[in-house]
C-alpha cells in the first residue's frame, strides 16, 4: 500500500522520504523509552513537560516543518486557544511553548499514541453531555500551578483559510482560575512545489496524510501570539470565546472579519 501511494507521484524524492520515515520511527522509539522513564519516575524529578517540548521540536525538524513565531506569549498559567488545521498543530504548538493538551478521550486508548499522550500529562475530555465537568476539575489545579494548557475550540480541522465558531465550554476553566487566555493563530504555507498539504480534512486518512508530509520538500508554518485576553474583563465564557475567535480570525483571514455578521454586529454596538 505504501509504495502504491508513493508511485502515484512523479515528483517523489524517494531518498528523502525513506530517510524521514526511518528517523520518525527511531524518534517514536525514543518517545517510548522516555515515556517509560517518566512512568517509572515516582519521585517526579523528570520534567515531563520540558521533555515533551524538546521531543516535539525535534519531530518538527525531522518531518521538514520549520516555523516562525510572531509576538510573545503570556507568562505563567494560561489557556492557549488555537485554530485547528492539522495533526501538525499539536507538535507545532508543543514545540514552540511548554504546554499540555486537551484531547478526546478515545485517543488515550490508541496504540502508541495513547501511551505517549498519557505519559506527558494530556488531559482527556469525554464527548457528550457532562463530559467537560470532570475535565474542568482537572484543569483548575494545573492552571493555578502556573501550567499552560492548549485547546482547539473549533472542535474539528479546517483548510486554514478561515476560523469556525469556537465552542465556549472549556473557557470556563480560565474564568474560574483567573488565567489569561492566549489566542494563537496558526497558518501554514505552501510547499516548494506549490502544494497546500498541511490541512488534514475531509475523508483523508492519517496514514495517507503523514506520507504526503514526509514526501514534501518542506513546509513553513507561522504562529501568531495575539494579545492575551484577561478573564477579569469578562462575565461569561461565551464572550471570552468570541473575542478569542475574532483575534485569531484577524491573523488567519482578516478579510473574512468583514463578512461575519456576528462580528459586524458587535462592532456596531461598540461604535
Amino acid at each position: 500500500w505504501l509504495f502504491q501511494r508513493l508511485g502515484r507521484s512523479k515528483t517523489v524524492d524517494m531518498p528523502r522520504f525513506l530517510l524521514r520515515a526511518v528517523r520518525v520511527l527511531l524518534h517514536l522509539a525514543l518517545a517510548l523509552l522516555l515515556c517509560t522513564l517518566i512512568n517509572l519516575d515516582f519521585s517526579h524529578r523528570i520534567d515531563a513537560d520540558d521533555w515533551a517540548r524538546r521531543w516535539l521540536l525535534r519531530l518538527m525538524r525531522i518531518v521538514g516543518v520549520r516555523f516562525v513565531v510572531h509576538g510573545e506569549p503570556a507568562a505563567g498559567g494560561q489557556m492557549i486557544v488555537c485554530n485547528h488545521v492539522s495533526w501538525l498543530d499539536i507538535p507545532l504548538v508543543g514545540a514552540a511553548l511548554t504546554s499540555r493538551f486537551v484531547a478526546k478521550s478515545d485517543i488515550q486508548h490508541w496504540p502508541l499514541i495513547g501511551f505517549i499522550a498519557r505519559a506527558i500529562g494530556t488531559f482527556f475530555i469525554r464527548r457528550g453531555a457532562g463530559g467537560s465537568k470532570p475535565l474542568l476539575e482537572k484543569l483548575k489545579p494545573h492552571l493555578d500551578g502556573g501550567g499552560a494548557v492548549v485547546i482547539f475550540p473549533e472542535g474539528t480541522t479546517t483548510d486554514g483559510r478561515d476560523v469556525l465558531p469556537f465552542h465556549p465550554r472549556l473557557f470556563q476553566a480560565a474564568l474560574d482560575c483567573g488565567a489569561p487566555v492566549q489566542p494563537v493563530a496558526l497558518r501554514y504555507g505552501l510547499t516548494a512545489t506549490g502544494e497546500n498539504i498541511a490541512p488534514f480534512i475531509g475523508d483523508d486518512s492519517l496514514a495517507a496524510h503523514v506520507v504526503r508530509v514526509l514526501k514534501a520538500p518542506g513546509i513553513t508554518a507561522e504562529l501568531f501570539y495575539c494579545p492575551p485576553l484577561l478573564p477579569q474583563h469578562y462575565s461569561d465564557r461565551t464572550a471570552l470565546a468570541r473575542d478569542a475567535e475574532e483575534a485569531i480570525r484577524r491573523a488567519v483571514a482578516p478579510e473574512s472579519v468583514f463578512k461575519t455578521p456576528a462580528l459586524l454586529e458587535r462592532r456596531a454596538r461598540a461604535a
